[in-house]
């Protein structure tokens, strides 16, 4: 499984590689909103799954989501931010995001969020 990491925190990346490692799963990065669009339009651009941050600076993750989501309707991205208000939760799903994971979390409910997605498996 490829996913692809858009967060702005280098230490977030890091988290992430290390609380994932073992589980069949390679990460692509990507730093900022713009990054993650410019990545994601480039025709030979492939990914199970978009983790995309919320605050994040040139173009927030927010913000970026339905650029994103209109360039790949079919990609599932997951929200990952410690934003927990219900309004901005119901405003990324509205945005397009197929579900949210709020940090900090747990390595167990990172998985468990993995594998909700449109069914996919992590091993």
């Amino acid at each position: 499984m490829k996913i692809f990491v858009v967060d702005d925190s280098r230490a977030v990346h890091a988290i992430l590689g290390e609380m994932l490692q073992g589980c069949n799963i390679s990460l692509k990065h990507a730093y900022n909103g713009q990054e993650g669009l410019d990545a994601l339009s480039a025709p030979d651009f492939a990914a199970d799954l978009v983790l995309l941050d919320w605050e994040m600076p040139i173009l927030a993750g927010i913000d970026a989501l339905p650029l994103l989501v209109r360039c790949r309707p079919n990609l599932p991205i997951m929200m990952m931010t410690s934003k927990n208000a219900m309004a901005d939760i119901a405003e990324a799903l509205s945005k397009g995001a197929l579900d949210y994971i709020i940090k900090p979390f747990t390595k167990d409910i990172l998985i468990s969020k993995i594998s909700q997605v449109n069914g996919l498996e992590v091993a």
